[in-house]
């Protein structure tokens, strides 16, 4: 049997139509009909579902403050249902307390009504004003927050929505 650079030698221009027939695929050279002896055939089947919501979830903040003033009840919103909500008061050198309560939440708004003796009010005795951090947690673990300062007057006992 021969071997194959024998059989090539004794065909008279195979070397040179194998050589155009590669620097043709390789270069593209010729367009589709280069490419035809190389052509794949397959089916691909794709699913696509929509989510409700696109971007990460928000959380929106209002505060409604009582007629003496003695309360502020901030009320936290989201149009997904978390599953916790937590609040944390922001400390003078820019960090949020440690003391971080843990609410867990209804459907639909949640709320939070701060006094003088809330107990992150008492934990940032003499801060004034008070930003206050609330933290939803949905179920896929993605989080939000939102933010709201606070006017707190300790000789008188208010809490007020704005300082």
């Amino acid at each position: 049997m021969n071997s194959p650079d024998e059989v090539q030698a004794k065909v008279p221009g195979a070397m040179l139509a194998l050589f155009a027939f590669m620097l043709t695929v390789l270069l593209g050279i010729g367009g589709t009909a280069a490419v035809a002896l190389w052509q794949q055939s397959a089916t691909a089947t794709m699913s696509v579902s929509a989510a409700a919501n696109w971007g990460p979830p928000t959380i929106t903040l209002a505060c409604t403050p009582s007629s003496n003033e003695k309360t502020a009840t901030l009320t936290a919103s989201s149009a997904q249902a978390p599953t916790v909500l937590t609040i944390a008061a922001r400390q003078a050198n820019g960090t949020y307390s440690p003391l971080a309560i843990e609410y867990p939440s209804d459907p639909g708004a949640q709320t939070f009504t701060l006094t003088e003796n809330s107990l992150i009010v008492i934990a940032n005795a003499g801060v004034s004003p008070m930003t206050v951090r609330v933290t939803a947690t949905f179920s896929d673990m993605q989080k939000a927050t939102a933010e709201w300062t606070l006017g707190i007057v300790t000789n008188g006992g208010k809490v007020k929505c704005a300082p």
